[in-house]
């Protein structure tokens, strides 16, 4: 995303995010006040790689704040089937769009394969510049892949396969968190995912995140150190 900022010739803006509520809506507000924001660009449902599920009040109140100034978000809906802490599937901020304004986006490429690259939108009021800017850009989508994935969830191997990865994502989620609490240093702290497959690790300030990435690295494990994730170097 970052780098399709980028080539747009635009500027990404960091909104401090909280691990259990996601984005501070407050904060967003005041930059909303101070500068032209083109759209927000937000993966509410369990986030990488904070893993965090924004509560659906959060969801209401952002769509809101930006539909009140007819700024677009787009929403990166990826994780949303993989969730497995509650019963019920999680809400979407297209639940709360009533002007057009939110970009849904979602993919099989997380929940199903990554080798097929199908996704799908709901972009509302955007969706003839959205179709224009695909086939300019990838003209089409190769027909057996899709073709393959829709008999697939016509037969209904794709609710199979949910409940399946769902519960493997769950007791993976419970090991790693128990191993992570019993070997790493006193005061390291985790997340608590709700779904998707990603496990935040909060490690003592005398910890060099960098070194335990290169370490990983010789070893054939693979993390993402916190840098990575923030121009400003706050973590």
């Amino acid at each position: 995303m970052l780098h399709a900022i980028e080539r747009l010739g635009m500027r990404a803006i960091e909104v401090p995010t909280h691990p259990l509520e996601g984005i501070d809506i407050d904060v967003l507000e005041r930059i909303i006040a101070r500068r032209k924001i083109a759209a927000c660009m937000v993966m509410p449902n369990f986030q990488n790689p904070l893993g965090f599920q924004m509560p659906d009040e959060c969801k209401r109140r952002l769509v809101e704040l930006l539909s009140a100034h007819e700024i677009p978000v787009i929403e990166n809906d990826v994780y949303q089937e993989l969730y497995y802490g509650g019963d019920a599937r999680s809400s979407a901020f297209k639940n709360f769009d009533t002007k057009g304004l939110v970009l849904h986006c979602a993919s099989f490429s997380k929940s199903l394969t990554a080798s097929y690259w199908i996704g799908w939108s709901m972009p509302g009021r955007f969706c003839a510049q959205v179709e224009k800017l695909k086939f300019l850009n990838m003209l089409t989508t190769l027909s057996v892949p899709q073709v393959a994935v829709a008999d697939y969830l016509r037969q209904d191997g794709y609710d199979r396969h949910l409940r399946r990865v769902r519960k493997l994502y769950r007791q993976q989620a419970r090991i790693i968190s128990a191993m992570v609490e019993r070997v790493f240093p006193t005061g390291t702290r985790t997340s608590t995912p709700q779904g998707g497959y990603v496990l935040w690790v909060k490690l003592p300030a005398s910890v060099d995140s960098m070194k335990l990435y290169h370490a990983a690295l010789e070893n054939g494990i693979t993390v993402g150190p916190g840098t990575m994730f923030s121009t400003r170097n706050v973590f």
